[in-house]
């Protein structure tokens, strides 16, 4: 039984939860689609589909990829479906209030007028940060891909290529060996650029002797992957190395820190400390991590302002950064698991710096 299965079962036989967002939507089914509804009852999950996906989510039915609580029907039926059971004892749709626009409530009351609404709050974002063995195990094969993309872009990086060319290169890679989709929009920026931690990929011709940053995933069997190195074409100078080594020590110190029954606060604070010691604290502008699953930023999170206590179970991020405007920038990233005396680090490449000459 998965998760949102439980979350189902446990409901009151008064209660009915109504989800249309696709993120939880998938979650709750372990099927993609743009469009569709979720109506979640103790006695089992119906999900409602166009023609687009209903043969589509059949086929995946049948062949067991569905969890076995889920009932495939046509998005035209909702309307009855969902109206007979209300009529029929479901007083109350648990609604995404998260993800729900006041118009889309307000038409859902229009069309459901006997039924009380009440915000479902973080209770179904809650749900996804522990994961289970089954999601770990997606993620991993997701991070796996990843750090395949990274040992081949560093082959493939010399002078006179952009940085268009390096992300389109890691994008192609993980998509040609497996991948649904790049599981965000990758980031590569080089020499100067390197001082923004959200910097796009241009026709910038990588600069002989200066950093080039990439922050790239995959998605693989719809759970996600996040990793950031730094690499130096050619020689980094003292500088450099400076800065580089100061992530590096913040980082590992992140992780040694990482334990479950810490808050996100606590976490931050470890890693932060080293980079603030060594005087670069202005120029860490960030939090050190957030979690990664179904979507690549969800909670909980490491971050200043974060007392929320980290469970085992949880996938996160930690990922120092020092950003210098108009010199350049170092960011180094692994995913952890969280477990009850520590982590395990899921990302299993090297960290030293890189020079490729």
């Amino acid at each position: 039984m998965t998760k949102f299965e439980e979350y189902a079962a446990g409901l009151a036989d008064s209660e009915a939860v109504y989800i249309t967002s696709p993120v939880t939507r998938r979650y709750a089914t372990d099927f993609e689609s743009s469009d569709g509804i979720v109506f979640a009852t103790n006695k089992g999950i119906e999900l409602f589909l166009d023609m687009r996906y209903f043969e589509m989510a059949k086929v995946a039915k049948s062949r067991g990829r569905l969890p076995g609580s889920v009932t495939v029907r046509e998005y035209g039926e909702a309307r009855k479906y969902i109206t007979d059971a209300i009529d029929n004892g479901i007083g109350k749709l648990i609604f995404e209030d998260r993800r729900t626009t006041c118009r889309a409530l307000e038409l859902l009351k229009e069309v459901y007028p006997k039924a009380e609404f009440a915000g479902a709050g973080d209770s179904l974002e809650k749900l996804r940060w522990v994961k289970t063995e089954a999601e770990l195990s997606r993620i991993k094969g997701a991070q796996a891909l990843t750090s395949a993309a990274f040992g081949h872009i560093l082959d493939f990086i010399r002078p006179g290529i952009t940085e268009k060319d390096v992300a389109l290169e890691l994008e192609f890679y993980m998509r040609k060996n497996g991948a649904e989709n790049a599981a965000f929009e990758t980031i590569c920026v080089s020499g100067k650029k390197t001082s923004m931690p959200h910097g796009r990929p241009e026709d910038v011709i990588l600069t002989p002797n200066s950093f080039i940053t990439m922050d790239f995933g995959a998605m693989l069997d719809g759970y996600c992957s996040d990793m950031t190195r730094t690499v130096c074409l050619g020689q980094a100078d003292d500088r450099q190395r400076l800065v580089y080594e100061t992530v590096l020590k913040a980082q590992e110190t992140g992780i040694a820190a990482a334990k479950a029954q810490k808050t996100g606060k606590e976490i931050d604070k470890a890693a932060r400390d080293v980079i603030d010691a060594a005087g670069f604290g202005k120029y860490f502008t960030h939090s050190l991590g957030h979690s990664v699953g179904i979507e690549i930023h969800e909670a909980p999170n490491f971050s200043p302002r974060s007392e929320e206590i980290i469970p085992e179970g949880a996938v996160v991020t930690v990922e120092p950064g020092i950003y210098i405007e108009g010199e350049f920038g170092v960011r180094i990233e692994d995913m952890v698991h969280i477990t009850a005396d520590g982590c395990e680090d899921l990302t299993p490449v090297d960290k030293k710096l890189l020079e490729i000459f």
